[in-house]
């Protein structure tokens, strides 16, 4: 009997250790907004040191933490929300590591592409390239594509702007 109390007693001491346990990699403290910021504070250093390193000058940051740089000026139509657009793009990691190219044809606002594209792709002309680098959460958020894209992963994107149809 009394070994069998004192098995009981050891389980029920490991069980209430185990559920005050701290979960791995978390501040102690931190609640889930200032993970949050402290997360996106991380990740727009790295899109600046990307920027940094990779000497792209004449690149602008916009309100939504996108940054875009135009490296050829188109000479058609506008894109703007809710047309039809068909655009080219090439997708990287910030290692440089090619994520995939494509063509797709989309309605700007409206199809179920990042929500980045559309503001990157509202506003270019046809015939226009622009490299764009979208923070995480306007891109493949946090789980990432569960594919070639890891969670919580910002993304360049080289964009060409093939049609506009309205």
């Amino acid at each position: 009997m009394g070994l069998r109390v004192a098995t009981i007693g050891m389980l029920v001491l490991l069980v209430a250790c185990a559920e005050r346990a701290e979960p791995a990699g978390e501040a102690p403290g931190l609640n889930e907004v200032e993970r949050n910021r402290m997360y996106l504070a991380q990740e727009r250093e790295l899109l600046k040191s990307y920027v940094e390193s990779h000497e792209l000058d004449g690149i602008v940051r916009d309100g939504y933490g996108m940054y875009t740089l135009s490296m050829v000026p188109g000479t058609g139509n506008t894109a703007a929300m809710g047309d039809e657009v068909i655009y080219q793009a090439t997708v990287y990691l910030l290692d440089d590591s090619g994520v995939g190219q494509y063509t797709d044809t989309v309605e700007l606002g409206y199809s179920q592409i990042d929500i980045g594209l559309h503001e990157a792709i509202s506003g270019m002309k046809e015939g226009e390239k622009k490299l764009v680098l979208i923070p995480s959460f306007l891109a493949r958020g946090l789980a990432g594509d569960l594919d070639k894209v890891p969670p919580q992963s910002p993304l360049r994107y080289d964009l060409r702007l093939i049609q506009v149809n309205r």
